[in-house]
């Protein structure tokens, strides 16, 4: 049975908030976990491979290649109907990610809203969503296909990235979630 949603999860030393954000995705056999360790020095690497979760699949990059280069590896082993990006020292609020869940619709790109730690929320609508180009939507993996991250890029990787998926023409849905 396909997987509904893929969460990929760029890593490099986060050994104790990249647990969080783990701990953060419900566990359900509709959800997969891909964490790439991006040749991390501390105990990241450890901690996830000590990790308890039903559905993670933990890929290792042995020299440390960027952000953009491991979401890419993320996104060629993905194999649910939608992507999520989810960067290691963030995390969801589980009943805001299971609400999203039900509104995956074959929407290409599903938005969220963001809430920093301050409590600020950052509401995504077609006004703001360039501004808040990184772990703020689902991805229709048909309709994302061959677009990956600029490898070259070691910063903006996700803005560059996002511009490249905007140009396909995507369906949008804005779930205020």
């Amino acid at each position: 049975m396909q997987k509904l949603v893929s969460v990929v999860i760029p890593v490099y030393n986060q050994e104790e908030l990249v647990l969080k954000a783990i701990d953060s995705i419900p566990e359900s056999d509709n959800i997969e976990v891909i964490v790439i360790d991006d040749c991390s020095t501390d105990d990241t690497l450890y901690n996830i491979m000590d990790y308890k979760h039903k559905n993670l699949l933990v890929l290792v990059n042995h020299e440390n290649k960027g952000v953009g280069y491991s979401v890419n590896r993320g996104l060629d082993e993905a194999k649910g109907k939608y992507v999520v990006l989810l960067g290691s020292d963030d995390y969801f609020y589980t009943n805001n990610f299971n609400a999203c869940l039900k509104e995956l619709d074959g929407t290409d790109l599903v938005y969220f809203d963001l809430m920093i730690n301050d409590g600020t929320i950052f509401h995504l609508d077609p006004s703001t969503k360039r501004n808040y180009c990184g772990s703020t939507k689902f991805i229709r993996r048909e309709f994302l296909g061959n677009t990956r991250n600029p490898e070259e890029k070691r910063a903006r990787e996700d803005w560059y990235f996002y511009q490249e998926l905007l140009k396909k023409n995507p369906t949008e849905k804005y779930t205020d979630l």
